[in-house]
Protein backbone atom coordinates (compact mmCIF):
# COMPACT_ATOMS: atom_id res chain seq x y z
CA UNK A 1 0.00 0.00 0.00
CA UNK A 2 1.37 3.42 -0.96
CA UNK A 3 2.18 6.04 1.68
CA UNK A 4 -0.54 8.26 0.17
CA UNK A 5 -3.14 5.49 0.51
CA UNK A 6 -1.99 4.75 4.05
CA UNK A 7 -2.33 8.42 4.95
CA UNK A 8 -5.84 8.56 3.51
CA UNK A 9 -6.86 5.55 5.62
CA UNK A 10 -5.16 6.69 8.85
CA UNK A 11 -7.17 6.20 12.03
CA UNK A 12 -6.87 7.90 15.39
CA UNK A 13 -8.29 6.12 18.43
CA UNK A 14 -9.89 8.24 21.15
CA UNK A 15 -10.15 6.67 24.62
CA UNK A 16 -11.88 8.83 27.24
CA UNK A 17 -10.96 7.74 30.75
CA UNK A 18 -12.22 8.68 34.19
CA UNK A 19 -10.82 6.64 37.08
CA UNK A 20 -10.25 3.74 34.73
CA UNK A 21 -7.27 2.11 36.42
CA UNK A 22 -8.92 -1.33 36.59
CA UNK A 23 -9.45 -1.78 32.85
CA UNK A 24 -7.60 0.93 30.92
CA UNK A 25 -4.60 -1.30 30.20
CA UNK A 26 -6.82 -3.95 28.58
CA UNK A 27 -8.45 -1.29 26.41
CA UNK A 28 -5.08 0.16 25.42
CA UNK A 29 -3.57 -3.20 24.52
CA UNK A 30 -6.56 -4.05 22.33
CA UNK A 31 -6.06 -0.79 20.41
CA UNK A 32 -2.29 -1.17 20.15
CA UNK A 33 -2.47 -4.75 18.85
CA UNK A 34 -4.84 -4.09 15.95
CA UNK A 35 -4.04 -5.84 12.68
CA UNK A 36 -4.59 -2.43 11.07
CA UNK A 37 -2.55 -0.28 13.45
CA UNK A 38 -3.96 3.15 14.28
CA UNK A 39 -1.92 6.26 13.52
CA UNK A 40 -2.09 7.26 17.19
CA UNK A 41 -4.08 6.63 20.35
CA UNK A 42 -5.40 9.66 22.21
CA UNK A 43 -6.11 9.09 25.89
CA UNK A 44 -8.27 11.83 27.39
CA UNK A 45 -7.87 11.71 31.17
CA UNK A 46 -11.09 13.39 32.27
CA UNK A 47 -9.98 14.43 35.76
CA UNK A 48 -9.10 10.99 37.10
CA UNK A 49 -8.05 10.75 40.75
CA UNK A 50 -6.75 7.17 40.58
CA UNK A 51 -3.73 5.69 38.79
CA UNK A 52 -5.13 5.97 35.27
CA UNK A 53 -2.54 8.50 34.14
CA UNK A 54 0.39 6.53 35.60
CA UNK A 55 -0.74 3.29 33.92
CA UNK A 56 -1.14 5.00 30.54
CA UNK A 57 2.21 6.80 30.85
CA UNK A 58 4.03 3.54 31.56
CA UNK A 59 2.36 1.84 28.62
CA UNK A 60 3.27 4.75 26.34
CA UNK A 61 6.97 4.24 27.04
CA UNK A 62 7.03 0.85 25.30
CA UNK A 63 4.09 1.13 22.91
CA UNK A 64 4.72 0.58 19.20
CA UNK A 65 1.87 3.07 18.57
CA UNK A 66 2.17 6.73 19.49
CA UNK A 67 0.09 7.41 22.61
CA UNK A 68 -0.91 11.01 23.28
CA UNK A 69 -2.22 11.85 26.74
CA UNK A 70 -4.56 14.79 27.30
CA UNK A 71 -5.33 15.77 30.90
CA UNK A 72 -8.39 17.90 31.61
CA UNK A 73 -10.79 18.71 34.39
CA UNK A 74 -13.76 16.40 34.63
CA UNK A 75 -16.43 17.31 32.11
CA UNK A 76 -18.10 14.01 31.27
CA UNK A 77 -17.88 11.50 28.44
CA UNK A 78 -18.94 13.85 25.64
CA UNK A 79 -16.48 16.52 26.75
CA UNK A 80 -13.65 13.97 26.79
CA UNK A 81 -14.53 12.60 23.37
CA UNK A 82 -14.67 16.11 21.95
CA UNK A 83 -11.20 16.86 23.30
CA UNK A 84 -9.96 13.72 21.56
CA UNK A 85 -11.61 14.64 18.26
CA UNK A 86 -10.02 18.08 18.34
CA UNK A 87 -6.60 16.50 18.95
CA UNK A 88 -7.02 14.06 16.07
CA UNK A 89 -5.24 14.70 12.76
CA UNK A 90 -6.23 11.55 10.84
CA UNK A 91 -9.05 11.04 8.36
CA UNK A 92 -10.89 8.56 10.58
CA UNK A 93 -11.71 8.50 14.30
CA UNK A 94 -12.60 5.42 16.35
CA UNK A 95 -13.80 5.61 19.94
CA UNK A 96 -13.11 3.07 22.66
CA UNK A 97 -14.44 3.37 26.20
CA UNK A 98 -11.79 2.71 28.84
CA UNK A 99 -13.48 -0.43 30.16
CA UNK A 100 -14.22 -2.03 26.79
CA UNK A 101 -11.91 -3.93 24.43
CA UNK A 102 -11.66 -4.63 20.71
CA UNK A 103 -11.17 -7.84 18.78
CA UNK A 104 -7.73 -7.61 17.14
CA UNK A 105 -9.06 -7.07 13.60
CA UNK A 106 -11.78 -4.57 14.52
CA UNK A 107 -10.35 -1.60 12.62
CA UNK A 108 -9.31 -3.71 9.64
CA UNK A 109 -12.79 -5.20 9.22
CA UNK A 110 -14.46 -1.80 9.40
CA UNK A 111 -12.03 -0.22 6.97
CA UNK A 112 -12.82 -3.02 4.51
CA UNK A 113 -16.42 -1.82 4.58
CA UNK A 114 -15.34 1.71 3.66
CA UNK A 115 -13.22 0.37 0.83
CA UNK A 116 -15.79 -2.01 -0.65
CA UNK A 117 -19.19 -0.41 -0.03
CA UNK A 118 -21.25 0.92 -2.91
CA UNK A 119 -22.75 3.63 -0.68
CA UNK A 120 -21.76 7.04 -2.01
CA UNK A 121 -22.28 9.09 1.14
CA UNK A 122 -20.90 6.77 3.82
CA UNK A 123 -19.92 8.46 7.08
CA UNK A 124 -20.05 5.84 9.84
CA UNK A 125 -19.40 2.10 10.10
CA UNK A 126 -20.44 0.14 13.17
CA UNK A 127 -20.27 -3.54 14.13
CA UNK A 128 -21.71 -6.24 16.34
CA UNK A 129 -20.65 -6.88 19.95
CA UNK A 130 -20.88 -9.11 22.99
CA UNK A 131 -20.88 -8.36 26.71
CA UNK A 132 -18.08 -9.33 29.10
CA UNK A 133 -17.78 -9.18 32.89
CA UNK A 134 -15.05 -7.70 35.09
CA UNK A 135 -12.78 -10.65 34.32
CA UNK A 136 -13.24 -10.44 30.57
CA UNK A 137 -15.49 -13.50 30.43
CA UNK A 138 -18.20 -13.32 27.77
CA UNK A 139 -21.64 -13.17 29.45
CA UNK A 140 -23.91 -12.91 26.41
CA UNK A 141 -24.20 -11.54 22.91
CA UNK A 142 -25.98 -8.26 22.41
CA UNK A 143 -29.71 -8.13 23.11
CA UNK A 144 -30.28 -4.39 23.11
CA UNK A 145 -29.81 -3.61 19.44
CA UNK A 146 -29.64 -6.82 17.40
CA UNK A 147 -27.98 -5.92 14.15
CA UNK A 148 -30.73 -5.17 11.64
CA UNK A 149 -29.15 -6.25 8.36
CA UNK A 150 -32.14 -5.28 6.24
CA UNK A 151 -32.94 -1.78 7.51
CA UNK A 152 -29.87 -0.38 9.27
CA UNK A 153 -27.74 0.23 6.20
CA UNK A 154 -27.65 3.27 3.94
CA UNK A 155 -30.21 5.98 4.74
CA UNK A 156 -31.37 4.94 8.21
CA UNK A 157 -32.58 8.04 10.02
CA UNK A 158 -36.18 6.84 10.44
CA UNK A 159 -35.06 3.42 11.71
CA UNK A 160 -32.51 4.95 14.07
CA UNK A 161 -35.07 7.42 15.40
CA UNK A 162 -37.09 4.58 16.93
CA UNK A 163 -34.24 3.55 19.21
CA UNK A 164 -30.46 3.37 19.08
CA UNK A 165 -29.96 0.48 16.66
CA UNK A 166 -26.27 1.20 16.13
CA UNK A 167 -25.00 -1.99 17.74
CA UNK A 168 -21.88 -1.65 19.93
CA UNK A 169 -22.61 2.02 20.54
CA UNK A 170 -19.60 4.34 21.14
CA UNK A 171 -16.89 1.69 21.26
CA UNK A 172 -17.93 0.15 17.95
CA UNK A 173 -18.04 3.04 15.49
CA UNK A 174 -15.48 4.21 12.93
CA UNK A 175 -16.30 7.71 11.65
CA UNK A 176 -14.80 9.99 9.02
CA UNK A 177 -13.39 12.91 10.98
CA UNK A 178 -14.63 15.51 8.49
CA UNK A 179 -18.19 14.56 9.46
CA UNK A 180 -17.82 16.35 12.79
CA UNK A 181 -17.20 19.62 10.94
CA UNK A 182 -20.68 19.23 9.43
CA UNK A 183 -22.82 17.73 12.21
CA UNK A 184 -20.91 19.15 15.17
CA UNK A 185 -19.26 17.51 18.16
CA UNK A 186 -20.90 15.45 20.90
CA UNK A 187 -23.56 17.33 22.87
CA UNK A 188 -21.98 18.03 26.25
CA UNK A 189 -25.37 18.86 27.75
CA UNK A 190 -26.45 15.24 27.35
CA UNK A 191 -25.40 12.71 29.99
CA UNK A 192 -27.50 9.94 28.43
CA UNK A 193 -27.82 8.72 24.84
CA UNK A 194 -25.03 10.97 23.57
CA UNK A 195 -24.10 8.18 21.12
CA UNK A 196 -27.68 7.95 19.90
CA UNK A 197 -27.83 11.72 19.50
CA UNK A 198 -24.64 11.74 17.43
CA UNK A 199 -25.84 8.81 15.33
CA UNK A 200 -29.08 10.61 14.54
CA UNK A 201 -27.30 13.81 13.55
CA UNK A 202 -25.04 11.83 11.22
CA UNK A 203 -27.92 9.79 9.81
CA UNK A 204 -29.84 12.99 8.97
CA UNK A 205 -27.22 13.88 6.36
CA UNK A 206 -25.18 10.75 5.58
CA UNK A 207 -25.32 7.01 5.07
CA UNK A 208 -24.32 4.32 7.56
CA UNK A 209 -22.97 0.79 7.09
CA UNK A 210 -21.73 -2.07 9.28
CA UNK A 211 -19.68 -5.20 9.71
CA UNK A 212 -21.89 -7.96 11.07
CA UNK A 213 -18.98 -9.56 12.95
CA UNK A 214 -18.57 -9.29 16.72
CA UNK A 215 -15.64 -6.89 16.95
CA UNK A 216 -16.19 -5.25 20.35
CA UNK A 217 -16.40 -6.56 23.91
CA UNK A 218 -18.61 -4.25 26.00
CA UNK A 219 -17.79 -4.64 29.68
CA UNK A 220 -20.56 -4.62 32.28
CA UNK A 221 -19.27 -4.28 35.82
CA UNK A 222 -20.26 -2.83 39.17
CA UNK A 223 -18.69 0.59 38.62
CA UNK A 224 -20.51 1.35 35.37
CA UNK A 225 -23.89 0.19 36.68
CA UNK A 226 -24.16 2.30 39.87
CA UNK A 227 -25.66 5.45 38.42
CA UNK A 228 -28.84 6.59 40.17
CA UNK A 229 -31.88 5.28 38.23
CA UNK A 230 -33.67 8.57 38.86
CA UNK A 231 -30.71 10.56 37.54
CA UNK A 232 -30.48 8.27 34.51
CA UNK A 233 -34.17 8.84 33.83
CA UNK A 234 -33.75 12.61 34.11
CA UNK A 235 -30.90 12.54 31.58
CA UNK A 236 -32.93 10.30 29.25
CA UNK A 237 -35.81 12.79 29.32
CA UNK A 238 -33.40 15.56 28.31
CA UNK A 239 -32.61 13.58 25.16
CA UNK A 240 -36.30 13.16 24.31
CA UNK A 241 -36.98 16.86 24.88
CA UNK A 242 -34.13 17.80 22.57
CA UNK A 243 -35.29 15.61 19.71
CA UNK A 244 -39.00 16.35 20.03
CA UNK A 245 -38.13 19.99 19.41
CA UNK A 246 -35.95 19.06 16.39
CA UNK A 247 -38.29 16.73 14.56
CA UNK A 248 -40.23 17.99 11.61
CA UNK A 249 -43.85 17.02 10.99
CA UNK A 250 -42.97 14.15 8.66
CA UNK A 251 -41.31 12.29 11.53
CA UNK A 252 -43.65 11.08 14.28
CA UNK A 253 -42.11 10.56 17.68
CA UNK A 254 -41.79 6.75 17.94
CA UNK A 255 -44.10 4.93 20.33
CA UNK A 256 -41.04 3.07 21.58
CA UNK A 257 -40.06 6.27 23.40
CA UNK A 258 -43.42 6.17 25.17
CA UNK A 259 -42.86 2.48 25.95
CA UNK A 260 -39.49 3.15 27.57
CA UNK A 261 -40.81 6.00 29.69
CA UNK A 262 -43.81 3.90 30.75
CA UNK A 263 -41.59 0.95 31.64
CA UNK A 264 -39.31 3.16 33.74
CA UNK A 265 -42.34 4.40 35.67
CA UNK A 266 -44.15 1.10 36.23
CA UNK A 267 -40.92 -0.75 37.11
CA UNK A 268 -40.54 1.59 40.11
CA UNK A 269 -44.12 1.23 41.31
CA UNK A 270 -45.39 2.19 43.92
CA UNK A 271 -42.85 5.03 44.03
CA UNK A 272 -44.16 8.17 42.33
CA UNK A 273 -40.73 9.82 41.99
CA UNK A 274 -40.44 8.88 38.32
CA UNK A 275 -43.89 10.25 37.48
CA UNK A 276 -43.10 13.46 39.33
CA UNK A 277 -39.76 13.84 37.54
CA UNK A 278 -41.41 13.15 34.19
CA UNK A 279 -43.98 15.90 34.72
CA UNK A 280 -41.34 18.35 35.98
CA UNK A 281 -38.88 17.67 33.16
CA UNK A 282 -41.09 17.20 30.09
CA UNK A 283 -43.21 20.21 29.08
CA UNK A 284 -46.92 19.58 28.60
CA UNK A 285 -46.72 20.06 24.83
CA UNK A 286 -44.02 17.35 24.65
CA UNK A 287 -46.05 15.01 26.86
CA UNK A 288 -48.94 15.35 24.42
CA UNK A 289 -46.61 14.37 21.56
CA UNK A 290 -45.09 11.42 23.43
CA UNK A 291 -48.45 10.07 24.60
CA UNK A 292 -50.55 11.22 21.67
CA UNK A 293 -52.45 7.91 21.68
CA UNK A 294 -53.79 8.66 25.18
CA UNK A 295 -54.15 12.46 25.08
CA UNK A 296 -50.85 13.06 26.85
CA UNK A 297 -51.58 10.78 29.82
CA UNK A 298 -48.94 8.26 30.86
CA UNK A 299 -51.48 6.57 33.14
CA UNK A 300 -53.89 5.91 30.28
CA UNK A 301 -50.99 4.64 28.16
CA UNK A 302 -50.13 1.78 30.57
CA UNK A 303 -52.79 -0.67 29.20
CA UNK A 304 -51.68 0.18 25.67
CA UNK A 305 -48.07 -0.47 26.69
CA UNK A 306 -48.90 -4.03 27.76
CA UNK A 307 -50.94 -4.66 24.61
CA UNK A 308 -48.02 -3.48 22.46
CA UNK A 309 -45.61 -5.82 24.24
CA UNK A 310 -47.97 -8.78 23.69
CA UNK A 311 -48.34 -7.84 20.02
CA UNK A 312 -44.57 -7.61 19.59
CA UNK A 313 -43.99 -10.94 21.33
CA UNK A 314 -46.47 -12.64 18.99
CA UNK A 315 -45.58 -11.03 15.68
CA UNK A 316 -41.93 -9.95 15.93
CA UNK A 317 -39.24 -12.65 15.69
CA UNK A 318 -36.43 -12.16 18.21
CA UNK A 319 -38.51 -9.76 20.34
CA UNK A 320 -38.67 -12.21 23.25
CA UNK A 321 -34.85 -12.15 23.42
CA UNK A 322 -34.86 -8.35 23.41
CA UNK A 323 -37.71 -8.11 25.91
CA UNK A 324 -36.07 -10.45 28.44
CA UNK A 325 -32.84 -8.46 28.25
CA UNK A 326 -34.82 -5.24 28.57
CA UNK A 327 -36.50 -6.49 31.76
CA UNK A 328 -33.28 -7.86 33.29
CA UNK A 329 -31.51 -4.55 32.75
CA UNK A 330 -34.41 -2.39 33.95
CA UNK A 331 -34.80 -0.77 30.56
CA UNK A 332 -31.13 0.17 30.15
Amino acid sequence: MSDLKKSALAIDVVIPAYNGENFILDALKSAINQTLPPHKIIIVDDGSTDKTNEIVSECAKTSKINIEIIKKTNGGLSSARNAGIEASDSNFVAFLDADDTWVENKLEEQMKVYETTELKNLALVYCNYDVIDSNGIIKYENYKAPLDKKRMRGVVFKELLERNKIASSGSGVLIKKEIFDIVGLFDENLRFAEDWDMGLRIAEKFEIDFSDKILVHIRKHEDNMTSSPLKTFANELCFYNKWISRLEEQYNVPLFWSDKITFRIISRFPSINFVKLFKETVPEENRKILFRKTLGSVYLYIPLFFLRQIFNLIFTPNYLYIFIGFIKNRGK
